[in-house]
């Protein structure tokens, strides 16, 4: 079985939190079992469950294979130890409480997640048994693991969701309060007169040459035609119009602090030194309310979630049991 199939196996896990806009870490690990039948003991108590030090490597493990960037975690292991383990620790929070309301999952919520992620994940069912056993699980084992996510997610939407209410006016509010983030960039018509070139002399007699013209009256787009070593010299230097987020960094700082008509200093790149003439600006227009409504929405309604389901988790550790072992 390919790396990319065991990969895509082992990122599902915890998937179904991440769609409820939480995370916990999954409690899985290819070779999992082998870990647990060489070195096991109980790391943490919550309640009446414990979580096992071979649950809290698994967790680790997936963890920092999901991050993208393993090493930077494995700097400050126990800082990483911790962080996971307080996820697990939030995890079983979360299913006594399920377990407390009766919520329960049937076998066509099982499946039908099974197929979403085989779908996901561009995998047959006989790459995804495939998968799971070389990673030390059976098919019915990681139902029945699917099946736990499910039912604790299902505990979250109703314990939360449900019960968060965001109305338009909030959207608009918001929308009006930030109204920089929905507004595009600014747009730049810019002439240049560009020159290349490793002579540093020559380089600097040029640049001389130009601005002694221009000194003198001389039109910039008459220059630009006779002395201007770019490609649109002979339109004159003229770029169009640009937006801002598509011009080179070194120019869009200078044109950003320009006014129509103005010529600025050389400019050095990479490439080679411009002299810019700013022709004309149009400013970023919002984009209309409507085509971000629903983003905006999401984000609220995420964010109210998150308090909710944070303020829960605090007042849960406040009564819980926990002993911490590690």
């Amino acid at each position: 079985m390919s790396k990319r199939v065991l990969k895509a196996v082992s990122s599902i896990y915890g998937r179904a939190f991440i769609a409820a806009g939480l995370f916990l870490a999954p409690a899985f690990l290819p070779d999992q079992r082998v870990s647990a039948e060489i070195v096991d003991r109980i790391v943490a108590v919550v309640n009446d469950s414990v979580i096992t030090l071979s649950e809290l490597n698994a967790a680790i493990a997936v963890a920092m294979e999901r991050s993208g960037n393993p090493e930077k975690w494995k700097k400050d292991m126990v800082r990483t130890r911790s962080m996971v383990l307080d996820s697990l620790i939030e995890q079983k929070l979360v299913k006594q409480a399920a377990d407390k309301a009766g919520i329960d999952v049937s076998q066509q919520e099982i499946d039908n997640a099974v197929e979403d992620i085989k779908e996901r994940n561009n995998l047959t069912q006989e790459e995804l048994v495939s998968a799971l056993a070389e990673s030390g699980i059976t098919y019915s084992e990681y139902r029945e693991q699917l099946r736990e996510q499910i039912r604790q997610v299902k505990f979250i939407n109703q314990e939360f969701r449900s019960k968060i209410t965001i109305s338009r006016e909030d959207v608009e509010n918001y929308y009006n309060r930030h109204i920089e983030e929905f507004t595009g960039p600014a747009s730049y018509r810019l002439r240049v007169i560009f020159f290349t070139g490793t002579d540093k002399d020559l380089l600097a007699l040029k640049i001389k040459t130009v601005f002694e013209a221009l000194d003198k009256g001389e039109d910039f787009e008459t220059l630009a035609r006779q002395y201007s070593e770019g490609p649109t010299a002979s339109s004159g230097g003229d770029l169009g119009y640009l937006r801002a987020d598509e011009m080179d960094p070194s120019l869009r700082e200078v044109a950003s602090a320009m006014s129509p008509g103005s010529v600025s200093r050389p400019v050095r790149t990479p490439s080679g030194v411009y002299i810019i003439q700013l022709v004309d600006r149009i400013e970023g227009r919002p984009v209309p309310f409507e085509e971000v409504e629903d983003r905006i929405y999401d984000r609220l309604f995420k964010e109210a979630l998150d308090r909710r389901y944070n303020h829960w988790l605090e007042e849960m550790k406040k009564v819980a049991h926990i002993d911490v072992r590690l």
